[in-house]
């Protein structure tokens, strides 16, 4: 059971309301070649559950980055641990393979995102505050607790 809702937003439930409400596009070339160098948050969908949400001063490069599958992209690592079970050892070596490169791009061709523009010098802030209170499935609480369980060294 969620702690956090909506409501502990205060001011800013509004703002997170509008991301999750905002018109969603597929996450494709055709939808992200004309944001450009624009800031705001970004909230990913992946069956109508939200998957991860993100500040980005560059909402453009954030996106190609991971339709590129860049491994520094933050998504992209944490697709790799979560989905396709690689270690931080395994995520560092030199080059993907293609196989994991299509693996991958099948789970990326299935997000769809909506955006939001928040003018805050705490923007970080606001968008941690979103995680806490939507816990995606990705950068959620739920998911980094996981991984805390998940690497409880062996005896």
């Amino acid at each position: 059971m969620k702690q956090f809702t909506e409501s502990h937003l205060g001011v800013w439930k509004k703002d997170y309301l509008n991301l999750l409400r905002n018109e969603r596009f597929k996450l494709i070339d055709e939808n992200i070649w004309m944001l450009g160098k624009t800031d705001g948050l970004i909230c990913f969908f992946l069956d109508q559950e939200i998957s991860y949400i993100c500040y980005s001063k560059s909402i453009h490069k954030t996106l190609k980055d991971i339709l590129d599958i860049k491994k520094n992209n933050e998504l992209i690592r944490l697709i790799m641990i979560h989905d396709l079970e690689f270690s931080e050892n395994k995520i560092n070596q030199k080059k993907l393979s293609k196989p994991a490169i299509n693996k991958l791009k099948k789970i990326i061709n299935n997000f769809e995102f909506s955006l939001v523009k928040i003018k805050s010098n705490q923007v970080e802030k606001i968008t941690d505050a979103f995680i806490v209170v939507s816990d995606p499935t990705y950068n959620g609480y739920t998911s980094r607790l996981n991984k805390i369980i998940d690497n409880i060294p062996k005896k």
